[in-house]
This record gives structure tokens, C-alpha cells and sequence, in this order.
């Protein structure tokens, strides 16, 4: 049984329900030189601290900071607001998940939680309309996630 962390003093970080998935296999794509540098800080914060605190939010978080399509709380790609489509996307993985928005989780076992419910083949719907999907880098990054993480 995954347990959720503490609601009191906050001191982690709020990461997108799909971003967890993006997690598994970020391989250094993105929009920009500075999106990248963010998302393996970000990447690499969490795996050095496993009992880190996130939250899952369906907003924009600590890697949409660098993203060049963020404004404010949305999501605009192609000068379109897309906000909804990504949030839809996190609907779907919270859905998978069992969890909500505010939900608070060691990113240990967000990740547990993840190897338990979700397998590669979800991605295609859970993930539908991303444009790195066909690529395949996350259900191989699922595939390779440790089971003690």
C-alpha cells in the first residue's frame, strides 16, 4: 500500500500527473536548451532524494517553469492554448493511478505506485496526443524502473 506524505509543512515540489510519466524517459528532447537543462535538474533532484515530497498538480509545475509554452497556469504550444489537452492527459494518469490533484507522495512511491499500475502498453492511451509517444522513450523507461524505486 503506497501511502501519501504529510499534508503539514510542504517542503517538496509540484510535478504534473503526466510529468511523472515523462520522468521514465526523458532522453533530452524538448523545446529548448533551457527546458532540458530544467528537466534533468528536476529529473535528478528527484532521483537523488526518493523520500522527496511531490504533489501532483494538473498545472503548470517546476519544469513547466522553463517551458516555452507556458504562460502563467497554461499551456500554449503553436500560439494555441492547450491547457485542456494536457490537462486531459493528467486526468488520465491520475485515473490510472488512483490518485487526484493535491495528492502528496515520497517520490518513492509515486514511482512504486506507477510500476503497480501502469504497464507499457497504457501509454498509448493515457499518453494519446503527445508528440514524443511515438518515440517509445517512456514504457522503455517503465520497463526499466527499478521495483524497489
Amino acid at each position: 500500500m503506497v501511502k501519501k506524505a504529510n499534508a503539514g509543512d510542504f517542503k517538496g515540489i509540484p510535478l504534473r500527473a503526466h510529468h511523472l510519466l515523462c520522468m521514465l524517459g526523458f532522453q533530452g528532447v524538448g523545446y529548448t536548451a533551457e527546458f532540458i537543462k530544467n528537466f534533468y535538474k528536476v529529473k535528478r533532484m528527484i532521483d537523488q532524494n526518493p523520500d522527496m515530497e511531490i504533489e501532483v498538480v494538473d498545472s503548470c509545475d517546476v519544469i513547466c517553469l522553463a517551458c516555452p509554452n507556458a504562460q502563467g497556469e497554461d499551456c500554449f504550444k503553436g500560439g494555441l492554448k492547450l491547457d485542456s489537452t494536457v490537462k486531459e492527459m493528467d486526468r488520465r494518469v491520475m485515473n490510472k493511478l488512483g490518485i487526484k490533484p493535491g495528492d502528496r507522495f515520497k517520490a518513492k512511491d509515486l514511482y512504486t505506485l506507477i510500476k503497480e499500475k501502469i504497464r507499457p502498453e497504457d501509454f498509448k492511451d493515457i499518453c494519446r496526443g503527445c508528440e514524443w509517444l511515438a518515440l517509445g522513450f517512456c514504457p522503455r523507461g517503465l520497463e526499466k524502473l527499478a521495483p524497489e524505486q
